[in-house]
Formats: structure tokens, C-alpha cells, sequence
């Protein structure tokens, strides 16, 4: 039989276990102690409020409604809410522990856009926010999707998106392969570019036998497409 709630509080305390929330992460989340969010979990403390809640809903995507209907009281109503919720069109996640296996600095190495065989290594600092920027001031964010996920960048000059999309499951072995799309710095072309980014700096004879021939990895958009499109 499905347990009964009747106070905020429990409902509270049985979310953050379905969900696997660790009380620590939440309290750093929102620059409190843990001992604020266990004493929120328990009624007869009486500390939680609306902001929490709502500021639940905003890191969490908990909604604010399951506090607010009082009819929303038992384990399956709340069960059904989240989980419709979970797979109710959403495309990226709040998922620390990807965002913590990410945090720190790397190297991104990837042929350059000109017609040479030139190797970009681009030191790239990840923070444990999800923030990102490199050694040419280019600043973004990395967006954590399901099975892979994205860092979008802005370059510093052009102002133009760096796109970079990998696989989640890559991302503990130290090293891990990209495709990154951007436009090309000569005629503002875009690009596709396969890479890959290591923790450890490597010297460019080691990069480019591990990226290969770059006529296997580098795809330019054609003028000429956009010149048909536009007729």
C-alpha cells in the first residue's frame, strides 16, 4: 500500500531519496549548511518554505505543484508527477556527476581549418558549475544530455558558437574523441571536425597519430550548398 503524506517535510524527505539527491550537493547548491537540509526533511522543525521549494523546482525540476496539492499525498501520485516530468521533453539534465568527471583542465587537439596539417591544442578549463573557457578567451557552458553531451562556446572575436558533442560513457578514460562544428576563421564556412580532448598535454606527433588522416575527420560545408538554398 502506498504511504500517505501529510506535511511538505515528508513529502521532501521521499523525493530527495527517490531521486537519489545527496544532501550535501543540495546544501552547496544553495550556499547552505547540510544540516539546514536534513532539518527541512523533518516537520517538526518547521524551516521549510516556499523559497526552498521553489528553489527546488529550479535546480531540481521538482515542481512546486506536488507541495501545493494537498491531493498529491501518497508515493505513486508523486512517483507518477516526477517521472512524468523527467521524460516531459527534456533534452539536457542536471547530472553533477558528469559535470564532476569533467571538472578541470584539458586539452582539445583537432586539425586547424586552413589547408595545411596544422594540430590545435586549446588548454580548456572546465569549472564544477558546468562553466567552460579556453586559452583564447572563447567562454561556455556544457549542457549534459542522456547518453551524450554538449559544450557551446561563443568565440571571443567572431562571436560565432563552437559546438563540441561527445559521449558521455567516453569521459572517465582521460582521454575521449569530439566532433566539433564551427565556422572557419579565412571564409566563415562551417566546419565539422572530429577531435578528441586529453587530461594529459601531449606533444603533436602523439596528436596527430591519434587523430589520423585528416581527410577521414574534417568535413567543409560547400559554398556552393548555400548559394542553391538561396536562389
Amino acid at each position: 500500500m502506498s504511504k500517505k503524506f501529510i506535511d511538505n517535510e515528508e513529502k521532501l524527505d521521499f523525493i530527495i531519496s527517490y531521486l537519489c539527491l545527496n544532501g550535501k550537493d543540495i546544501a552547496e547548491k544553495f550556499g547552505l549548511q547540510p544540516s539546514s537540509i536534513s532539518r527541512m526533511r523533518i516537520a517538526s522543525y518547521n524551516t521549510l518554505k516556499p523559497m526552498h521549494l521553489y528553489a527546488f523546482e529550479k535546480a531540481y525540476k521538482i515542481p512546486y505543484c506536488i507541495f501545493e496539492d494537498k491531493s498529491i499525498n501518497t508515493e505513486e501520485k508523486i512517483k507518477s508527477i516526477l517521472n512524468k516530468n523527467k521524460d516531459d521533453k527534456a533534452i539536457f539534465f542536471d547530472n553533477q556527476d558528469i559535470l564532476d568527471k569533467l571538472e578541470g583542465v584539458w586539452y582539445a587537439y583537432f586539425y586547424s581549418s586552413a589547408d595545411t596539417q596544422d594540430v590545435y591544442s586549446i588548454e580548456t578549463t572546465i569549472a564544477k558549475d558546468g562553466k567552460v573557457i579556453d586559452e583564447n578567451s572563447n567562454f561556455g557552458e556544457v549542457f549534459v544530455g542522456t547518453n551524450q553531451s554538449m559544450i557551446i562556446k561563443q568565440a571571443h572575436n567572431s562571436k560565432n558558437l563552437i559546438s563540441i558533442t561527445f559521449d558521455n560513457i567516453h569521459i572517465a578514460y582521460g582521454k575521449f574523441p569530439f566532433i566539433l562544428t564551427s565556422k572557419t576563421n579565412q571564409l566563415n564556412e562551417v566546419m565539422s571536425n572530429f577531435g578528441f580532448f586529453s587530461r594529459e598535454k601531449l606533444d603533436i606527433d602523439s596528436a596527430i597519430y591519434i587523430l589520423g588522416d585528416i581527410e577521414h575527420i574534417q568535413l567543409k560545408m560547400q559554398h556552393s550548398l548555400i548559394e542553391r538554398i538561396c536562389r
